[in-house]
């Protein structure tokens, strides 16, 4: 989680959502894909397992808060995890949206939008020309459109995540070592 980590203290950002966003992507193209929330798969794999099991959360529920992912902040710069299940679906979600926006509008884009955010909250309209919902509804018709290409995969994290959210990921992880 490295480049995760590292794009946070060089972007830093108040909002849970657009932190998690940038530090996703940073991971997926830079550090380890075995990292949460990926965990050995892509982002859009867990989406699509998640919308197939009905379980979707959308990102408007995603607050720039700790509590709405799932978690809550123990104090001293601990966080402490109150939904495994929730925490993961947050993540992956968010990682899959970021990347669905740096491939579709690019890094400048993406940029302008953290600079930005840092004046004004969430300021989807400004930079991508469209308000959240509407990106929300692209990105998810996008991931629908290539879910062919995904199917062994989303079948796989699908069993792993309906089997036990708690451990999917761990589980996840050594499968994909296992292959290895």
């Amino acid at each position: 989680m490295m480049a995760h980590k590292l794009t946070s203290a060089v972007f830093p950002q108040k909002d849970k959502l657009i932190r998690n966003m940038m530090g996703i992507l940073t991971e997926a193209q830079a550090g380890n894909p075995l990292t949460f929330p990926m965990c050995g798969f892509g982002s859009d794999e867990w989406v699509l397992a998640l919308l197939k099991a009905k379980s979707y959360i959308p990102l408007n529920e995603l607050g720039p808060d700790h509590e709405s992912w799932g978690m809550k902040d123990a104090g001293g710069g601990k966080l402490s995890i109150l939904d495994k299940a929730r925490q993961h679906k947050a993540y992956a979600e968010t990682g899959s949206f970021g990347n669905y926006l740096f491939q579709t509008y690019g890094i400048n884009k993406i940029k302008k939008f953290q600079r930005l955010s840092q004046e004004k909250a969430r300021p989807w309209q400004d930079v991508f020309g469209i308000g959240m919902q509407e990106l929300e509804a692209n990105w998810l018709k996008a991931l629908r459109a290539n879910e062919k290409t995904k199917e062994e995969n989303v079948a796989t994290v699908s069993k792993l995540f309906g089997r036990n959210p708690g451990t999917a990921c761990a589980e996840a992880q050594k499968l994909v070592i296992g292959k290895q």
